[in-house]
């Protein structure tokens, strides 16, 4: 029952919020709008932080006739506020800027990135800036998290509505730096209606599992670890199984391989 320009509203203001705690002596952004909603997100960023007294420019990446619903509205608005769409050329060169916000491409995408999006992604990626990813970097697969040909080095992702795996698994991590959620404040009934794909082990959720031991607890309390393995000139597998078993709490661990290791 939440509109969806009303969600982009609310994605556009974290985001904001985000980039200005992370970088508070910002004041030249540059954002990259794709054709879709993660584009419109883009939009909700540039006027805001317009409206914030920062020096914005936006480029729109692909066909901007193509924009259409929530993302549109998004765009006009940007444009009534006094702001101004640059159409994207290859070769762009985002000296100058503190701060880029990329909002090329969301969740949505399952082909390899050419042309124009490559390039975009290319200019990002060279500008020397800090890089504020929306929803997830660019040229990542949502759920794999795969690179489909090139994608965006953020410093900062802020995700929205849920977490997204891509952004936990293969490349993930590497692009997406600091991830921050914000759930856009939807009903938590509508949350807790999903099923999630994956479940992520915080230390919050493990905790408990690390108790204080006795103060007369013995190696016998805390279970027996048996690693059997290693092939001649591959013993590094088990002796890491083994010291891994004991930084663990393992009570006693024995290792079974060949004699030369």
């Amino acid at each position: 029952g939440i509109a969806g320009a009303e969600l982009m509203e609310r994605a556009g203001k974290a985001a904001l919020h985000v980039l200005r705690e992370a970088w508070p002596r910002a004041r030249h952004i540059a954002v990259l709008a794709g054709i879709g909603n993660n584009g419109g997100d883009a939009y909700v960023v540039a006027r805001l932080a317009l409206a914030a007294g920062l020096e914005v420019r936006v480029w729109q990446v692909g066909d901007g006739t193509k924009l259409k619903g929530d993302a549109l509205r998004m765009a006009r608005l940007w444009r009534e506020a006094g702001g101004e769409t640059a159409a994207y050329k290859p070769g762009l060169d985002l000296g100058g800027t503190d701060v880029v916000v990329d909002g090329l491409l969301g969740t949505g995408l399952n082909a390899r990135l050419e042309g124009d999006w490559a390039d975009a992604v290319r200019a990002i990626n060279e500008s020397h800036a800090s890089v504020l990813a929306l929803d997830i970097p660019s040229g990542l697969h949502a759920d794999t998290g795969c690179v489909l040909g090139c994608a965006v080095h953020a410093q900062l992702t802020v995700t929205f509505i849920a977490l997204k795996q891509g952004l936990f698994t293969d490349a993930g991590p590497r692009h997406c730096g600091k991830g921050v959620y914000d759930d856009l404040c939807l009903p938590p009934q509508v949350l807790m209606s999903q099923a999630p794909a994956v479940s992520r082990l915080t230390f919050a959720g493990v905790a408990h599992l690390l108790a204080p031991r006795r103060r007369d607890a013995h190696k016998g309390n805390f279970g027996h670890v048996l690693i059997i393995g290693g092939t001649a000139g591959m013993g590094g597998a088990v002796r890491m199984a083994g010291e891994a078993a004991l930084r663990v709490g393992a009570g006693l661990v024995s290792v079974a391989t060949r004699p030369e290791h």
